[in-house]
């Protein structure tokens, strides 16, 4: 009974955290004008559903996601509107072309970029690699070495907001954007660490994360290169 009480309490915390720091995204987003707030905003919640994914649950949560948001200012900046221009770009195309083949074509760079958006700010949260386009790639590597976990991502994303949004729309006002990326940072920590454990069984061999990542991408579209010859 006691450890049932104790599961309760932990949840509720969680929950309640998870809507202090949606409040936090929300604000510090608009006091940056929203295209200067956007992606520091974005880069602190996931640094900090990071830390509670690794099970470091006591931070002071405002404290830290001033931290975060001070941290990496300038390249969250230039990182979101990089896929906020791609993004917009894409929406417009996809509105506006009636090539059934071109659509095609902007459907499957749309899910390339969806990919690479997943991963960018988890990456940026993770590991202290430098340069904003090797963050990028690596992202989009990421994400198709470890399709698997992508695809189940969105399919449980898209499950969960329909429902909240069909039966409790009212949730998403305060829980919309911590749960997503927290779902996100959970499934990226999963791909880092299979990445990780990977580098450290083949360490003999002098083998990188980028080259594990590489070597997944190469096992994918092996097949579509054959197939095309």
């Amino acid at each position: 009974m006691l450890k049932s009480v104790e599961r309760l309490n932990h949840i509720l915390l969680i929950i309640l955290n998870l809507v202090y720091v949606n409040f936090l995204w929300i604000l510090f987003t608009i006091l940056g004008l929203g295209i200067f707030g956007i992606g520091p905003s974005t880069y602190a919640l996931v640094s900090i559903c990071r830390q509670w994914v690794r099970s470091n649950n006591s931070l002071p949560v405002f404290k830290t996601f001033w931290k975060y948001y001070k941290e990496s200012f300038k390249e969250s900046v230039i990182i979101s509107w990089i896929y906020l221009i791609g993004g917009t770009v894409l929406i417009v195309d996809l509105m506006h072309v009636a090539n059934w083949y071109v659509r095609v074509a902007l459907f499957l760079i749309s899910f390339i970029y969806l990919l690479s958006l997943v991963y960018i700010f988890p990456i940026m949260a993770h590991y202290n690699w430098k340069g904003i386009l090797f963050k990028m790639k690596m992202s989009l590597l990421f994400g198709f070495s470890c399709l698997q976990y992508s695809l189940v991502l969105f399919l449980v994303t898209g499950v969960i907001y329909w429902a909240a949004t069909t039966f409790f729309p009212g949730v998403l006002t305060f829980l919309g954007i911590s749960f997503l990326f927290y779902l996100i940072t959970w499934t990226a920590n999963q791909v880092f660490t299979r990445m990780e454990t990977m580098d450290a069984k083949e360490e003999i061999e002098d083998k990188s994360i980028y080259h594990n990542a590489k070597e997944n991408w190469d096992e994918k579209t092996k097949g579509i290169k054959i197939s095309r010859c």
